[in-house]
């Protein structure tokens, strides 16, 4: 190749060669250096006026000049570069000369080592890799697949080979698939990861995470898709079983909330009502879709108990001060109508985001205040009817004391004054003899009296000595006839012992059913039986008096008094009589 009609002259060719930008050494026929550019030099690691008179293969070693060749320059310490080079003739003044440049390409060369290193990595991974892989051409098809993929869809390589991706795959994921893999050719996606699911060769579906890249040729152009599929089969059967479990938790949640006998509502951050189950609606007299969105605070807590206003912001439920976990047991809330009734609420804030507010649980208490109510008045007029017995008894026992032992007294004082004054004393000791005879008979009522009071045979005997007592003093102060059956002997024929309040309760029954007998029925005989049988201890007092109307018992104090010692024991009392045909008193109180 000439550069110009006429050669250039040896000086000049030093100037040419510093304008080529590649390192060049000019070289004649004998494959001598005429000359070097300096840029030779710093390649060659030499004073590139050293090279002029070197022989070509001093630094390329056989001097070989084939352009196709693989070749590498030595430099003087011994260490090779990989070049490459091209030859063209130029005519200089002294003849043709060769213009060798030489260009390192040592970097090239590492470039493609390094891509045919991993090409072979690559090749090793796709062939023998556990994991499932398959290259897809523009046309869809499966350009190559590895056995991890047969053996995941359950095709042969060959089976494979004319088929799409799209001919494995279930119908309802072909068309996201499609279009996706398309876009990766137009460059539009890059890469994308999806799940989706392919049908095996007998016809089972098995789920696969697909990550799919593009592989591109050296002006960057999608030249294949490589597509790596895992299978998940199992993970996606375990999802939904754990979707079904959540809606399972959820029909379960609803239900309870449903069927809650609590009062349940959700209220926003705004105090709205955003969720409540039908007892709520229920308790409040609402319909639940008309509570949903309304304001809870106006709609049902507006006012206290004592019927005095506050505000939302005054509100501990739905106010929007900080929120925390409350519980009130002597509130009120508001139903549709106007009318208040009592609750327990307990109101727990949410914080999750979307549900953010309170969830307020509250009960209907109003019964359990009225009761509590009841059970207090119940017990104030217990209270006085005790109190109005009591003063009852000390009256009686006054009566007792003023018209018989007082008024005995007195009678006694005036006859020992009037003998005194007047007597003989024949006539005092006649009448000393029937004042001590009054004195003694006043003794006896005064021990009988006492005995009523506390009978100390009960202390120190027990019940069936101190019943025989009573029954035998009721016969001589009254003039009736008692009959008694006590059965009150352990296996070995001695009184048997109770519980000290049984046994009060049970003197006290046959106490006052033999007071009103003699008292107030004008009965004329009486029979008392006391006996402990099948874990319960049985007092009956039967009387041939008059009689009277059980349903007029509330009058009398010591009817009452009997039914509340019966109670304080867990008892049962029955009082049998009508006006005319007598009384039976029967009581039964556990002893076990």
């Amino acid at each position: 190749m000439r550069l110009g009609a006429s050669p250039i002259t040896s000086a000049d060719l030093h100037g040419l060669l510093d304008l080529v930008p590649d390192p060049t050494v000019a070289v004649d026929r004998d494959l001598r250096v005429v000359a070097a550019s300096r840029a030779a030099g710093l390649l060659l690691d030499r004073r590139h006026s050293d090279l002029a008179g070197l022989s070509l293969d001093d630094f390329l070693p056989g001097g070989v000049l084939d352009p196709e060749a693989k070749l590498d320059v030595r430099r003087p310490d011994g260490s090779e570069l990989p070049v490459e080079i091209s030859v063209r003739v130029i005519e200089v003044d002294s003849g043709p000369v060769l213009m060798v440049a030489i260009r390192d390409v040592t970097e090239r060369r590492g470039r493609a080592a390094a891509l045919r290193e991993a090409g072979e990595r690559f090749k090793r991974l796709f062939e023998d890799g556990p994991v499932a892989m398959a290259l897809v051409g523009d046309d869809l098809v499966l350009a190559e697949v590895n056995a991890a993929f047969c053996k995941l869809t359950g095709y042969s390589a060959e089976e494979l080979s004319g088929l799409t991706f799209n001919d494995i795959s279930h119908p309802d994921d072909r068309d996201v698939g499609l279009r996706l893999v398309r876009g990766t050719f137009t460059g539009e996606i890059p890469a994308f990861k999806l799940d989706k699911r392919y049908l095996k060769k007998d016809g089972e579906v098995v789920w696969v995470e697909v990550s799919v890249s593009s592989i591109r040729d050296e002006e960057g152009r999608p030249i294949k898709t490589l597509g790596v599929m895992q299978d998940i089969t199992e993970r996606r059967l375990a999802l939904t079983h754990a979707h079904e479990e959540l809606d399972r938790l959820a029909r379960e949640r609803d239900r309870i909330l449903e069927f809650a006998g609590e009062g349940i509502y959700h209220v926003d951050e705004d105090g709205r009502i955003t969720f409540a189950n039908p007892a709520a609606a229920k308790m409040l007299g609402w319909p639940l879709e008309a509570l949903l969105g309304k304001p809870a605070h106006e709609l049902l807590h507006h006012t206290h108990a004592d019927g005095s206003h506050f505000s939302r912001y005054d509100c501990p439920i739905h106010g929007p001060s900080e929120r925390a976990v409350r519980h009130a047991t002597d509130d009120v809330f508001w139903r549709r109508d106007g009318r208040s009734f009592a609750v327990h609420y307990t109101s727990a804030p949410v914080s999750e985001p979307g549900v953010a507010g309170a969830v307020v649980v509250f009960t209907d208490v109003s019964e359990q205040v009225a009761m509590q109510a009841a059970l207090h008045d119940a017990r104030a007029r217990a209270a006085r009817e005790r109190l109005k017995a009591a003063e009852a008894e000390r009256a009686r026992w006054a009566r007792e004391l003023h018209d018989e032992t007082l008024q005995g007294l007195a009678a006694l004082h005036v006859q020992l004054a009037s003998r005194v004054r007047t007597g003989t004393v024949d006539e005092m000791v006649v009448q000393m003899r029937e004042a001590q005879e009054q004195i003694e008979s006043e003794m006896d009522k005064l021990r009988g009296l006492i005995a009523d009071l506390r009978p100390a045979a009960l202390d120190e005997l027990g019940l069936e000595a101190s019943v025989q007592d009573l029954a035998e003093r009721t016969q001589v102060v009254y003039g009736i006839e008692v009959d008694t059956r006590l059965e009150l002997h352990d296996t070995e024929g001695a009184p048997q012992r109770l519980a000290p309040d049984v046994e009060t309760a049970a003197y006290r029954i046959a106490q006052e059913s033999l007071s009103n007998a003699a008292r107030h029925a004008g009965a004329s005989r009486v029979f008392v039986e006391v006996a402990q049988r099948d874990g319960k201890l049985r007092i009956c007092v039967t009387d041939d008096g008059g009689g009277f109307d059980p349903g007029g018992e509330s009058s009398g104090f010591g009817l009452r008094g009997m039914r509340e010692r019966v109670d304080l024991l867990a008892g049962e009392l029955e009082i049998g009589s009508q006006p005319g045909s007598g009384t039976k008193v029967t009581a039964l109180l556990p002893v076990g």
